[in-house]
Order: C-alpha cells, then sequence, then structure tokens
C-alpha cells in the first residue's frame, strides 16, 4: 500500500499517497469493487484513472469507510453526506487529501522543481 504520509490532529486529519499501484491493485483496496471500476470508466486518461482511484483509496484509509466524493461547479469537492470538508490536491506521482468534521480545510501539494528550491530575490519596493 502506497499511504506515504499520514497525520491526525483533534480537529483534521491529512494523508499523502504515493501512486505507484495499478488500477486493478487500486480496485482490490477499495470497497464496493463494482461501484469503483464503473465510476473509473469515465476517465480516458490511463493517468487519471489512476490519480482517482488513488484519492479515493487514500480517503477510505483515512476514514475506514466508504464515502462518495462529488464536485460543485467550482470544481470544489465536497462528500455526499457532508460528514466532512474534504480538500484534495495532486501533483506528479502523488495525492493528498485533508479532512475535518469541524472546520473548511484546505492542502495544496506540488513537486518541487531545482527552479523552486533556488528560489529568486524579491525586488525592494
Amino acid at each position: 500500500m502506497a499511504l506515504f504520509l499520514s497525520h491526525k490532529e483533534p480537529l483534521y486529519r491529512w494523508g499523502v499517497w504515493k501512486m505507484d499501484e495499478s488500477v486493478d491493485t487500486l480496485l482490490d483496496l477499495l470497497p464496493e469493487r463494482e461501484y469503483y471500476e464503473r465510476e473509473v470508466q469515465r476517465f480516458v486518461a490511463s493517468h487519471r484513472r489512476l490519480e482517482w482511484l488513488s484519492v479515493r483509496a487514500l480517503l477510505f484509509r483515512l476514514l475506514g469507510e466508504h464515502k462518495e466524493v462529488c464536485y460543485q461547479p467550482s470544481g470544489k469537492p465536497y462528500l455526499a453526506d457532508y460528514s466532512y470538508f474534504i480538500s484534495i490536491s495532486h501533483t506528479k506521482g502523488y495525492v493528498s487529501v485533508i479532512l475535518s468534521d469541524k472546520v473548511p480545510v484546505g492542502i495544496d501539494i506540488e513537486q518541487r522543481s531545482e527552479e523552486r528550491r533556488v528560489g529568486k530575490e524579491c525586488r525592494k519596493r
């Protein structure tokens, strides 16, 4: 299993999943396999299938139960049963999820590049 990092606090919990499984392996990690097999067919690109399933595997790992993720017209995710606030992010090879049953949350991950590591100086005004 590819749970890379996870953390739990009283107000929130989050995790990062390294996407190194196949679609079939991810499906084996999820309950209600038929549901996920049907839903993942919406994606033509294989990397989108892996991203989508990895988010659901991470969500299942964090909560221990199946939750349906829906999206507002703006693209913001929410859980169909409104049991938690949720935020999802992905970057090359990784997905992350943060959840809270008390407060709105947000998470963002991105792959570090050499340019970001070196950084650049700010101009003085």
